[in-house]
């Protein structure tokens, strides 16, 4: 089992932000990622209100600041990421099994983000990786010269069906309402790229056999079904808190969020949370300032256990030498 002084779970913005701060107070911190780095941002098409980045590509963005937490300093602060996914927390003693290893840490800090919201449809589950995916700038390769049909109102799916249309021999996008949460000005792009829009239209089923063949249909105004021939289904219908690990740790929760306090402790010492598990803003740079908070808290609480345990030591912990942090034990 490995030692470290923070193991952070989930390389999204809130993951990546909060090691800044534990590594530059000298906390050996480990961040873990199950499946890509950057999470949702990384899958943000466009980034316009992230102050000092141009509108740009999310994927750069979070190419970014990975570089940042991980290159040696000076050109970033060194901090350690592993590609492993988390099967399990004991909060109690502060060990994260993964599929590889164990970690006991001094302290946790959970930063797993959100999962695309599922429709929970006949067939969805089925062909999840075979012909039912999420995110589509992750298959755009599987999209080649077939029929795809993206589900959805708002900008990501908007851009999802751009991005589609790009490699696709026909793109098709429905929403069940009379109009597209997405801007004007993406919904223009799609007539103009000649993307199919659907509305008040809602997918019923995925019909195939190995793949996806075909979806069915239903325009919720009239009750009309219809079957199509697709090859693809892109489902964008939003997101929700990714908190498995959290409610297997038996750690409390508010309602379909982690439970913290002013710290961003969770229920146990010396775990905290942070992101959009906490009902945290959903933009990156909300996600950037509370996330750093969190760092700068765990960082308090390893440096008054440090002191409580008699021990010393150089410098500063979160801005405060060592004297400092036994007054506030006194």
């Amino acid at each position: 089992m490995e030692e470290k002084d923070v193991v952070i779970i989930g390389a999204g913005p809130a993951g990546l932000s909060a090691a800044i701060f534990t590594q530059l107070d000298g906390w050996s911190t480990l961040v873990l990622e199950g499946s890509w780095v950057g999470g949702q941002g990384a899958i943000a098409y466009t980034v316009t209100n992230y102050p000092g980045f141009p509108p740009g590509d999310g994927a750069v963005l979070m190419e970014n600041i990975e570089k940042q937490v991980t290159s040696a300093p000076p050109s970033g602060v060194g901090a350690e990421l592993r590609q492993e996914r988390v099967l399990g927390i004991n909060a109690e003693d502060r060990i994260v099994t993964t599929e590889a290893n164990q970690y006991h840490a001094q302290s946790i800090i959970i930063a797993t983000g959100s999962t695309m919201q599922r429709l929970g449809m006949p067939g969805e589950d089925r062909f999840i990786g075979k012909g039912v995916s999420y995110y589509a700038k992750c298959d755009l390769a599987e999209f080649t010269g077939r029929r795809v049909l993206v589900v959805g109102g708002g900008n990501t799916t908007a851009k999802s069906a751009l991005l589609a249309k790009s490699v696709a021999s026909e793109v098709t996008l429905i929403h069940r309402r009379e109009s597209l949460r997405a801007y004007p000005l993406m919904t223009k792009r799609l007539r103009e790229e000649g993307v199919q829009i659907g509305y008040n239209t809602e997918l019923k089923e995925i019909k195939g056999t190995d793949r996806v063949e075909a979806a069915v249909v239903v325009n919720n105004k009239t009750g009309d079904e219809r079957e199509i021939v697709i090859d693809w289904v892109v489902v964008c219908v939003g997101t929700e808190p990714d908190t498995r690990l959290v409610r297997e740790a038996g750690l409390e929760m508010t309602g379909s969020f982690v439970k913290i306090n002013s710290k961003m402790m969770t229920s146990r010492s010396g775990v905290f949370a942070c992101g959009e598990i906490t009902a945290s803003g959903r933009h990156l740079i909300t996600a950037a300032s509370q996330d750093s908070s969190a760092g700068m808290a765990a960082s308090e609480y390893l440096a008054l256990e440090k002191v409580k345990r008699g021990k010393m030591f150089e410098g500063t912990k979160n801005g405060k030498y060592a004297d400092e942090y036994l007054v506030m034990l006194s």
